[in-house]
């Protein structure tokens, strides 16, 4: 129940309001970095601490606000005013300064950055939200420049929201043919829980865009009425609380891993064994780095728990969000614990929400992301509120930072690389499976979709073959 860009880490809100907010800029389907509300040009200082950035003219938001240097700077501002963004760490001691002619911004940053603009200012969630935005929409709702906007009028929490096309939509990025606003009037997202009654509402027509579960991908392939679309989701990772004293130590950290078969959490074709901290799709992946990691070894796990003077009759908590598939791949690391004489492994479940916002109570953390980048080790492993293990150190967030202060790009992956080692080595988390996801599109309810650079599905080319054309 919230879309607002600066206030959310939800990975379903965020799909939703992409296709209303937009970034200063993207990269396209080569890698090359272009202005999206900003122009092509960037200018770094002499020491990399400065950044200029000059923005496109005749851009509004769509509340009528003109995009201008003070509205991005009052967007950024307020994004670190909230303090719950993914990117805050980014943003936390960065100074933005609107020039005069207010089509001229500049980002002063605390350390040198080579990849402030590619890794954070082409994110979805460094979205411009326009000044307005607290007067002049619902709650939960924003307004920003893209080619949909929010009618909260026909939002139904936990059922459906609706997004109707801007017809006064500015000129999109130039690897979308069509140059003006989408073809179709809106986009109306259904939210449904149970997954078969999902495919019911993709199959019967009543709904045209569905990610499918694992166990529906056979059938829907062998329907040529369907388009479909595949990418790399999140790593589904085991990882420690490190405020507990039993978990700093790292031989016990080791031992559990040890103790896991990552072939056995394989339930479907939807899944594939993941070797290293960050996904195969992302900036910095090194497939190299997986030889850093911990095979499958049952008896040196034993043997360390011994070491350790490991207590097999302790209760410990394996925390994991709502999901009938976390509850699957739990009830597999219990078993495989079991089989190394950990025992008394307690499974608590809470909603997905509950785990990013509110501390939890846990010993080991069963969870997943689907960061677009290395910076995904500094963010879940450093100072912010995303740190969800309370990891202490600082030493991989130093690596990672010291790849974004050069423009040398071989040292950067030579730094990147050794962040990588670590987190493997000292099992910082241990990367246990790799998602498949295949999204299905129904050709008869809409053609023309494509998968935008960046994975996501987009409609800016799109146009709806329904009857009613209204949805």
């Amino acid at each position: 129940q919230m879309y607002d860009p600066h206030r959310t880490s939800h990975p379903t809100a965020q799909s939703i309001f992409r296709h209303v907010c937009e970034p200063l800029f993207y990269t396209d389907y080569a890698g090359e970095l272009y202005g999206l509300l900003a122009e092509d040009t960037i200018e770094y200082s002499e020491d990399g601490q400065r950044v200029a950035i000059r923005l496109r003219s005749d851009i509004y938001f769509h509340d009528g606000t003109l995009l201008d240097a003070q509205a991005v700077k009052s967007s950024f501002e307020r994004l670190q005013h909230q303090g719950v963004s993914p990117l805050f760490n980014e943003f936390r001691n960065v100074q933005i300064d609107a020039h005069p002619d207010q089509q001229t911004v500049t980002f002063h940053l605390p350390a040198p950055d080579y990849e402030f603009v590619r890794l954070v200012l082409t994110n979805s969630y460094a979205a411009i939200v326009s000044p307005r935005t607290e007067t002049s929409t619902a709650p939960g709702f924003v307004a920003c420049t893209g080619p949909y906007q929010f009618v909260p009028e026909q939002y139904q929490p936990n059922h459906s929201l609706t997004l109707a096309r801007v017809k006064t939509y500015y000129t999109p990025p130039h690897y979308f043919t069509n140059q003006g606003a989408t073809h179709i009037p809106q986009l109306h997202f259904i939210f449904e829980a149970d997954h078969d009654q999902r495919l019911n509402l993709l199959t019967s027509g009543e709904a045209c865009v569905l990610s499918l579960n694992p166990e529906h991908v056979d059938e829907i392939a062998n329907n040529q009425n369907f388009h479909l679309y595949d990418d790399v989701g999140g790593i589904t990772y085991l990882g420690f609380n490190f405020q507990s004293p039993l978990w700093q130590d790292v031989r016990v950290r080791q031992a559990v891993a040890l103790a896991l078969n990552k072939e056995g959490f394989i339930t479907s074709n939807a899944f594939r064994v993941a070797d290293t901290p960050i996904t195969t799709n992302a900036t910095g992946y090194d497939a190299q780095v997986a030889s850093h990691g911990y095979d499958y070894d049952p008896e040196r796990s034993r043997k360390l728990l011994t070491e350790t003077g490991f207590d097999n009759n302790e209760e410990m908590v394996l925390l994991i969000p709502e999901s009938r598939t976390y509850r699957q791949l739990a009830t597999i690391v219990q078993q495989q614990l079991s089989e190394v004489g950990i025992q008394q492994v307690r499974i608590s479940e809470v909603p997905r929400s509950e785990i990013l916002t509110t501390r939890q109570h846990f010993d080991l953390l069963l969870f997943d992301y689907a960061w677009e980048s290395y910076t995904a080790l500094s963010i879940f492993l450093g100072t912010g509120p995303r740190n969800l293990l309370n990891y202490p150190h600082q030493d991989i967030t130093n690596y990672v930072n010291k790849a974004r202060t050069t423009d040398d790009a071989t040292l950067r992956q030579q730094y990147l690389y050794e962040a990588q080692r670590t987190v493997l080595e000292d099992v910082i988390w241990h990367p246990l499976i790799l998602r498949h996801i295949t999204t299905a599109v129904d050709s008869r309810c809409v053609t023309g979709e494509r998968m935008a650079p960046d994975q996501v599905l987009v409609f800016h080319d799109a146009i709806t073959t329904a009857a009613n054309s209204q949805e």
